[in-house]
């Protein structure tokens, strides 16, 4: 691991996954080592969470995960009291997942579901009516969809994906939304879309999960990446997606090393630090850093997620 980096202070990470309170612990201990020290904690484990909650009182700003049946069925009322009940249990934030394989685990979805139907406002409204932020997550990698997601009958088109996300984000102006992935446009050619979503909704902040997204794709043009950051300085969340249980130490020392290297060098053609199944088959990802200045990195590892989430905790 490299020891001297440009940025020396805290890190925010804006996207981890927790279950239980022994494998919460061991991805902290490796954490601590990155400097990490505050973290959003999607919740995948009732007792886990309970037990982290009183172990780690100031660390985590904790995220509940929407029940994904019940919305997958227009089941709305279910959904409605757990957001009733999520800031007395805890929780500061809400989670929902819909890349689209998600179908893969849900039956008799109806045909004509969409994120942006009517009968889910009702989840929106109430989100925000009680002020509580909105992690969502919509779409994957363009590679998935010429992979794993082929069969478009299933699982959909992106653009069609993403359309019903900005169809949200324009009708609740007022809800607080982190869109994962750099708002699952970090290809080059759609950064040009994932700006003018963030020109038009200024209630949406990104993050930076996942590791190898980001690398694989922000390093084929850095000019491009650069600017977009740069840019956008003030609305980019640092985050790994790391999830507790999952993998060995390299699992997450490889993710945050990878970004680092990523946001704060100029190295050139570095291999990436982690597997990338994307690329296994053509030569693997090699890393182009896009040595953003000190101000920028400030913001993206601790000020930005600071400023919108300490309140929370």
């Amino acid at each position: 691991m490299r020891n001297l980096w440009k940025y020396t202070g805290p890190i925010f990470d804006a996207h981890t996954h927790i279950r239980s309170i022994e494998t919460t612990s061991k991805m902290i201990a490796i954490e601590d080592e990155h400097g990490v020290s505050k973290q959003i904690g999607i919740v995948h484990d009732e007792e886990g969470f309970k037990k982290t909650k009183e172990q780690y009182p100031s660390r985590f700003v904790f995220a509940k995960y929407l029940s994904l049946s019940d919305i997958a069925q227009y089941n709305v009322e279910p959904v409605l009291d757990e957001i009733s009940e999520l800031l007395d249990q805890g929780y500061s934030m809400a989670k929902t997942w819909f890349g689209p394989r998600w179908r893969d685990f849900i039956e008799n979805v109806p045909r004509d579901f969409r994120i942006n139907h009517p009968n889910l406002y009702p989840i929106y409204e109430a989100l925000e009516d009680n002020d509580i932020p909105l992690i969502i997550h919509v779409s994957d990698p363009d590679t998935y969809y010429l992979s794993q997601y082929r069969d478009s009958e299933k699982y959909g088109f992106k653009d069609d994906h993403l359309r019903e996300l900005e169809n949200v984000l324009s009708r609740y102006n007022k809800l607080r939304v982190q869109i994962p992935h750099l708002g699952a446009q970090p290809e080059i050619h759609r950064l040009s879309h994932l700006s003018g979503w963030l020109d038009k909704y200024p209630n949406v902040v990104l993050d930076t999960a996942s590791s190898r997204w980001m690398a694989r794709e922000l390093s084929k043009d850095t000019k491009k990446a650069r600017e977009f950051m740069i840019t956008y300085s003030d609305r980019v969340l640092f985050g790994t997606d790391v999830f507790g249980g999952r993998g060995e130490r390299e699992y997450y020392s490889g993710r945050y090393l990878a970004q680092r290297i990523l946001w704060e060098t100029d190295e050139r053609n570095t291999p990436l630090p982690i597997p990338d199944a994307d690329t296994v088959k053509t030569g693997g990802t090699f890393i182009n850093g896009l040595d953003l200045p000190l101000d920028v990195l400030r913001k993206l590892y601790w000020e930005n997620a600071d400023r919108i989430y300490s309140a929370l905790s």
